[in-house]
């Protein structure tokens, strides 16, 4: 009878070990390795796993222990030096030169191992090395197609370098081959964000938080696609369950001001930048420019401005900040100087800053201003004593082509230093632009010369009809309603309006509705001034030309999202005190507001009188 084989005790530990490993049960494989070590302190296999184990577990320091502890007793095992990139990977500080150092290293003792090239890759791209990285993970993909590690990164690496669509494709593949693995699904909706998917994102996102209910990364992800489709009050739950989840996270007590600062909560979102702040790694422009709009909003218009400059470091803002030899001017005194002037935002924000203009050139400065050429006219028109140019500046550097100049300032920090109070408002001149009043009238009496009846402007919505922006906005068929008085003369003040919308509200209006083809409302603010100065009242969707009324101080009725921002903690507008805010709560759609708007203007028809407009065009 052959004698039995004796058992090897530590080597069934190891394979027992290596067993639970595989199934997830990393606490019972570690115990086990720890055991094993306990009798064979110099085992590699052992320390190796173990440390793998450690990195599972999330203790990535740990884990390097043990792993060159591994490499010091055997150092030719390719996964050992792969395992320790991917654990080095993990912990903060970490260079992409040390990862990839580490991943050539494991590839030189296997070129085919399949962890060290994927992590080549990542290193790779982090070293702004693209197409190397890319060869690989294409390399990857084809010889391993049921490998999720490649599509995901690949994904990953493609939406960070502006590919969002091709991301989103790779990740929905990563998530076929390994649908129990939430992270696939937090960067397949990063993807699908980037490239303004928000609708897909939303349905993605809900089914994969009937998979993983308690994961604070997707309901992050989630609060952020309702936001952007204006749903805030949706969005709000996710982003405070996020952030407490995970308290140390910047991003999402960031996310929570955000939805705070839409609804109009100014103390919560303040609250929520505070705790941003002090669990950040290091300054945060995001915050600081976030706060700049609560203070603004809640009537602190000091501490606002002084904080508003840290949009140009917060790379979230499509603020344009341009570089200049000459100095910024810091409100020292002018007399004597010049200054050049520069639009940083949009035609609305150019608008609004520009009524400050006058203050500017009481303190015996001289003006330069540089703008672009729809409002170049309307500027001078308004504003003769300043020199108007074209917009000039290197359009890879941002920097000045001119510097014939003292100093330099964006139109939008002269509030800076001339509105840091109301009072600064109350006392400004108004309304600071001037529309050519000649051309006014040759407009009105295209409206059959009339004096007396009552003419409205009407606007309903901008050219950018993205979702998130367009839920506020109207139809034609929506804003009809309003233009049921019979008495009343309307005036289309729509920019880039379609024949096909111009059609359907002279059908609805036969004899009241006009729209003039010689005027460009988009690209000529100068003319568009003008036609708007005929209107007794404008109602007008958030836009420019609700921003045009307020600016020339005709009366406007504005709709939109609540607007805490040009409010400035009242119940008006101080930039133009002659417009009226209807908002439109985050709860209800746009449409909500045709009602209140009709009988806003059916009450305003019953004590209408043409004085105050025949009084403005000189009549």
């Amino acid at each position: 009878m052959a004698p039995k084989t004796a058992a090897n005790p530590l080597m069934e530990k190891m394979h027992k070990a290596l067993a639970y490993q595989k199934q997830g049960e990393t606490e019972k494989a570690q115990r086990l390795y720890k055991q094993v070590l306990k009798k064979v302190p110099n085992n590699p296999d052992a320390n190796h796993l173990l440390g793998v184990c450690y990195r599972q577990l999330g203790f990535p320091k740990r884990a390097m222990e043990y792993i060159q502890k591994a490499i010091e007793l055997a150092d030719d095992r390719a996964p050992f030096y792969a395992n320790l990139a991917r654990t080095m990977s993990d912990l903060p500080g970490t260079t992409p030169e040390t990862t990839l150092a580490v991943t050539q290293k494991a590839l030189s003792l296997d070129p085919n191992i399949v962890e060290a090239q994927n992590l080549q890759a990542i290193a790779l791209s982090k070293l702004d090395r693209l197409e190397e990285a890319e060869e690989i993970f294409q390399r990857l993909i084809v010889r391993h197609p049921e490998h999720p590690d490649a599509y995901r990164n690949y994904g990953i690496l493609l939406r960070d370098n502006g590919d969002h669509d091709k991301a989103a494709v790779l990740l929905f593949k990563c998530i076929q081959l390994d649908p129990d693995n939430p992270e696939n699904y937090i960067q397949r909706a990063r993807a699908r964000h980037e490239a303004n998917q928000f609708k897909e994102n939303e349905a993605e996102l809900n089914k994969a938080l009937d998979l993983f209910p308690e994961n604070g990364d997707l309901h992050h992800e989630l609060a952020r696609t309702l936001f952007k489709l204006s749903r805030t009050f949706e969005g709000l739950p996710h982003a405070e369950f996020a952030a407490k989840q995970d308290p140390d996270n910047y991003h999402k007590h960031v996310t929570l001001g955000v939805h705070h600062n839409a609804m109009g909560v100014l103390d919560k979102a303040a609250a929520s930048y505070k705790k941003a702040q002090a669990v950040a790694p290091g300054a945060l422009p995001v915050v600081d420019w976030n706060l700049s709009l609560v203070h603004l909003g809640m009537g602190e218009l000091g501490r606002g401005w002084d904080l508003h400059r840290a949009r140009f470091l917060d790379t979230n803002t499509t603020t344009l900040c341009r570089e200049f030899e000459k100095p910024e001017w810091d409100g020292e005194p002018l007399t004597g100087k010049s200054i050049l002037l520069w639009p940083d935002q949009g035609l609305g924000d150019a608008l609004r800053s520009g009524t400050i203009i006058p203050d500017l050139l009481e303190s015996g400065a001289s003006v330069l201003i540089e703008l672009p050429p729809k409002i170049r006219e309307a500027f001078a028109f308004s504003f003769p004593e300043i020199e108007i140019r074209p917009t000039a500046f290197d359009s890879a550097t941002i920097m000045a082509q001119t510097h014939d100049y003292d100093f330099h300032c964006s139109l939008t920090d002269l509030a800076k230093f001339y509105r840091r109070s109301h009072a600064d408002f109350e006392k400004a001149k108004f309304p600071a632009f001037s529309f050519d009043a000649k051309t006014a009238r040759e407009f009105l009496h295209r409206l059959n010369g009339d004096k007396e009846k009552p003419i409205v402007g009407i606007s309903w919505r901008s050219k950018n009809l993205a979702e998130y922006r367009a839920r506020y906005y109207l139809s034609v068929p929506e804003i009809s309603p309003i233009l049921e008085f019979d008495d009343v003369i309307y005036v289309n003040l729509q920019y880039l309006s379609i024949e096909r919308e111009r059609e359907y509200l002279a059908q609805k209006r036969k004899f009241n509705f006009h729209h003039f083809d010689d005027v460009d409302l988009f690209d000529d603010i100068h003319a568009a001034a003008a036609l708007t100065a005929c209107c007794d009242l404008v109602i007008s969707a958030n836009t420019s030309v609700a921003d045009i009324a307020g600016s020339y101080g005709i009366p406007c009725w504005r709709f939109g999202p609540p607007e805490a921002i040009i409010m400035l903690g009242k119940d008006y507008i101080p930039w133009s005190p002659l417009t009226t805010h209807f908002p439109v709560a985050e709860e209800e759609p746009a449409i909500a507001v045709v009602p209140r708007l009709k009988e806003a203007l059916k009450t305003w028809l019953e004590t209408f009188s043409p004085e105050e407009r025949n009084e403005r065009l000189g009549l």
